[in-house]
């Protein structure tokens, strides 16, 4: 198969830019935890089943697969020189390509928080950092997955995009 290539020029107010077309679909981790069964032995011997207690799941491999890549992608553009580190605040912009049947499926929020878990420690040290996020989802024209991750450390002088006057 005959590979494309396409320029992107990046916006000065974005320090950092990176992400995949026609690869892996952004998996969620929605439905992380499951629910268990807890008994509590009381001290008369009796025991009594104790409801709404849960328990995580284990990573699924889409997940784990995809948090390999994308840290890979990632990686191509951070290191311990860059890596964006407390206390400085990031704007976060994912534009995230899903395919059509899957557009209705699967929730904005739950595409971005598996993609922060994912590059937290190579872009920025912890996403308690992300003070501001803007994350689209949308279907490719050519109906192929992908993203595009912009992050820019926030500033006095850089207040991120929607301040850049």
């Amino acid at each position: 198969m005959e590979e494309k290539f396409v320029t992107f020029r990046q916006n000065p107010n974005i320090d950092f830019l990176f992400g995949y077309f026609g690869d892996m679909a952004v998996p969620t981790k929605q439905g992380g935890y499951k629910p268990i069964d807890m008994i509590e032995t009381n001290e008369d011997g009796t025991e009594t089943i104790l409801k709404d207690f849960y328990i995580k799941k284990p990573e699924t491999n889409a997940i784990a697969k995809f948090k390999d890549y994308i840290q890979g992608v990632a990686r191509k553009r951070f290191n311990e020189s860059n890596i964006i580190k407390m206390p400085s605040d990031v704007q976060v912009h994912m534009s995230i390509s899903v395919n059509k049947k899957r557009y209705h499926e699967v929730d904005v929020d739950n595409l971005a928080k598996t993609v922060l878990d994912c590059i937290k420690g190579i872009a920025f040290e912890d996403d308690c950092q992300v003070s501001s996020l803007n994350v689209e989802k949308h279907v490719h024209p050519m109906n192929v997955n992908g993203i595009l991750i912009a992050i820019t450390k926030i500033t006095d002088e850089r207040k991120g995009l929607q301040f850049s006057w």
